[in-house]
C-alpha cells in the first residue's frame, strides 16, 4: 500500500483527491473512522498511534485513487460491470508507466502456488471466458502435481451481460446459461469432466422467482429494489465416478442490495458450507489482475474469522482473459486499495474488541 510503485503511480495524477463521493456505491464507513477522515484525533481507542496512522494513510490513498482510477462509476451514481468501463485519454508513455508500476504491485505477472498440497481450493466466478479459464488453470495445477483437496466453484446469480454481449463467449462452454452460476457449471463440465448433482436452494426456497423471506439483507436500504434472484443461495454437489464427494458449485445471495453478489458474498457462503479449520491451507484461483484485491477479500473473510492459510494465484495476460489496458489496471488497483482498506478496518475492529475485553 505504501510502496514506491504505489507512490509513483499516485504521483502521475499529482496525488490530489477532489471527489466527495469517493466510496464505492452504497458503501458507508464505520462512525469511528470519522475522526480519522477529519484528522481530529492522533489515535483511535484500542489502536496504537502507528496502527491509526496506517488507517489514515490508507484512507488518503483510497480517496486519491477513487478520483483518478475509477472508470466504472465516474458519475458517482451509476453502476457498470468491468467490461462496461469507460476509456481515458492517456498518452502511450503514461500507459507504459502504468503497466510497469501495476506489474510491480502484483496485477500483471503471475506466481505459482506456494505449496504442493491444499485442503481446499476455491475457483472464483466471473464473466465471459473467465470461469472456463479459471477452471482450466485449476485443472492444470492439479495435473502438474498440486493437490487441490475439495474444490469449490463460486458463482452468483448475476445475469449474462448484453453489452458487450457475453452470450457468444458463454455458449462455447456453457450453452443455455442464464447467469454466472450456470457459467461455473459449464466450466466444471468442460475442464473437470464432472456432472453436478441436482440443484439445491440452501435458503429453503422452491425457486428464485420471488425474494427469499430469509434473506439476511432484506431490511437494508434499497432491498426492495433487488432482483429476487439475488436474494437466494444455491448449491450443486460435485461427485466423482467413484461416488466420492469432490466439491460443489455455489451461488451466493447479495449483502449489498440492490447490487449483485460480490467476491466477499461468495466467500462468506463458502465458509458457512465448508467450515474451514484453523491453519488449513486454502488455494484461491482467479485471474492475475484480480489477485491483489481478491487476496485481501480472502484475508478479510477467511483469515480473520477462521485463521486459514490462504494462497491466491492467477494466470497472466497471455491467457487473453482480461484487457491489459491502463484503464483496466488502474481500476483493479482501486479495487485492491478498497479491499485492503476493508481488511484493515475489520482487523482494527477485531484488535480494538480484543483489547477492550482484555
Amino acid at each position: 500500500m505504501f510502496s514506491e510503485p504505489m507512490t509513483e503511480l499516485l504521483d502521475i495524477f499529482d496525488g490530489h483527491a477532489d471527489r466527495s463521493d469517493w466510496l464505492h456505491l452504497d458503501e458507508d464507513l464505520p462512525e469511528w473512522l470519522g475522526s480519522l477522515l477529519r484528522q481530529a484525533d492522533p489515535a483511535v481507542k484500542g489502536l496504537s498511534e502507528e496502527q491509526t496512522d496506517v488507517l489514515r494513510r490508507t484512507l488518503a490513498i483510497e480517496q486519491t485513487a477513487a478520483t483518478h482510477f475509477n472508470f466504472r462509476t465516474r458519475d458517482g451514481s451509476s453502476y457498470r460491470e468491468r467490461s462496461q468501463a469507460v476509456h481515458a485519454d492517456f498518452s502511450p508513455e503514461t500507459r507504459a508507466v502504468v503497466l510497469r508500476l501495476t506489474d510491480a504491485l502484483g496485477l500483471v505477472s503471475p506466481h505459482p502456488p506456494r505449496s504442493r498440497e491444499y485442503g481446499k481450493t476455491l475457483v472464483l466466478g466471473g464473466g465471459y471466458r473467465s470461469p472456463l479459464l479459471r477452471a482450466r488453470y485449476a485443472a492444470q495445477l492439479q495435473a502438474s502435481g498440486v493437490a487441490l483437496g475439495e474444490v469449490s466453484f463460486l458463482g452468483s446469480p448475476r445475469p449474462l451481460i448484453d453489452e458487450p454481449p457475453e452470450r457468444p463467449a458463454a455458449e462455447r462452454y456453457a450453452p443455455g446459461a442464464s447467469d454466472e452460476f450456470d457459467l461455473m457449471v459449464g466450466a466444471v463440465r468442460a475442464e473437470f469432466g464432472l456432472e453436478p448433482a441436482e440443484l439445491t436452494f440452501l435458503c429453503g426456497c422452491p425457486s428464485a422467482d420471488n425474494a427469499c423471506p430469509n434473506w439476511p439483507a432484506r431490511n437494508l436500504p434499497r432491498a426492495n429494489q433487488t432482483p429476487p434472484a439475488f436474494t437466494h443461495e444455491r448449491r450443486a454437489a460435485l461427485v466423482g465416478a467413484d461416488g466420492q464427494a469432490i466439491g460443489s458449485v455455489l451461488s451466493a445471495n447479495t449483502g449489498r442490495p440492490p447490487l449483485r453478489p460480490d467476491t466477499a458474498d461468495t466467500l462468506r457462503l463458502w465458509a458457512r458450507c465448508a467450515r474451514p479449520r484453523l491453519g488449513e491451507r486454502v488455494l484461491v484461483v482467479t485471474t492475475q489482475v484480480f489477485v491483489p484485491f481478491q487476496a485481501f477479500d480472502g484475508l478479510r473473510q477467511l483469515y480473520l474469522p477462521f485463521g486459514v492459510d490462504l494462497d491466491t494465484v492467477g494466470y497472466g495476460a497471455e491467457w487473453h482473459d482480461r484487457p491489459q489496458t491502463a484503464e483496466y489496471l488502474l481500476q483493479e488497483t482501486l479495487s485492491a486499495i478498497r479491499s485492503a482498506r476493508r481488511l484493515l478496518v475489520d482487523a482494527a475492529e477485531t484488535l480494538a474488541g480484543e483489547r477492550s475485553v482484555a
